[in-house]
């Protein structure tokens, strides 16, 4: 899968809100995963970066979510959020499994943040569709980057990425490499946007001089015998030299 660019990688605002960014359930899991203590200082001013556009150049692919926040001289910042992907074969079995039970097969479409979907993976599989906060690696190259696994830059890019996810939870999925079973057309919202052309079928060919025989006899006649009589040796003959290319 190759990693989506939120916003055209232009500063995203977040909307204002309480103190919680994210409402949906994958939304909330991942923004308590990259910021575990929410109530401290570090994530309160990651939030006020998040509402003031001072994320960009966010990018969502398999395994790693990255962007640039703003510092305070001006200059950026560059974040990473990481985790391990979902193992290919867990996840087709996931999609194996979910198809024919709405709950969870919304949740394999990236149109809805199933709870059903995350619970059955988590109890059936052990295999978090939100990684744990143990498990999530994050990176920033600030000052406080070293000293502290949250600074007020990886707070702001999870707070960003929790407000996108409530839009299009397919990101989610896209993190965790795990590849939504329904084209990107049909989540858009549009419903005057198509999806991708499908591959047509292979046709079979025609005998030769099907069309002829199709038109039936014309008339006309040429020698003793009607015109289309008369086509089907050529016809028969242009096969033959096709065939032998």
């Amino acid at each position: 899968m190759r990693p989506v660019t939120l916003n055209d990688g232009l500063p995203i605002v977040v909307p204002a809100g309480d103190d919680r960014v994210g409402v949906g359930a994958w939304a909330r899991w991942l923004a308590s995963a990259a910021v575990p203590d929410e109530g401290s200082e570090r994530a309160a001013r990651g939030r006020e970066l998040a509402r003031h556009g001072g994320v960009g150049a966010v990018t969502v692919g398999e395994g790693s979510i990255e962007g640039e926040v703003v510092s305070s001289s001006g200059g950026f910042y560059t974040v990473a959020l990481e985790a391990a992907p979902v193992p290919p074969t867990v996840w087709a079995r996931v999609v194996r499994e979910a198809r024919g039970r709405p709950e969870r097969e919304h949740g394999v479409e990236g149109t809805a943040q199933s709870v059903h979907l995350a619970h059955w993976m988590e109890t059936e599989l052990e295999q978090p569709l939100v990684p744990s906060a143990r498990a999530m690696r994050r990176r920033c190259t600030c000052p406080d980057g070293q000293r502290s696994p949250v600074c007020k830059h990886v707070a702001a890019l999870a707070f960003v990425v929790a407000d996108a996810i409530d839009r299009d939870p397919s990101l989610l999925l896209r993190f965790r490499g795990c590849e939504p079973t329904a084209p990107r057309a049909s989540r858009s919202g549009d419903p005057w946007e198509a999806g991708p052309i499908p591959t047509p079928p292979r046709s079979r060919p025609l005998p030769p001089g099907a069309v002829v025989k199709r038109l039936g006899r014309s008339g006309i006649r040429v020698g003793d015998v009607d015109l289309a009589d008369a086509l089907a040796p050529a016809y028969r003959a242009f096969a033959e030299i096709a065939r032998s290319r």
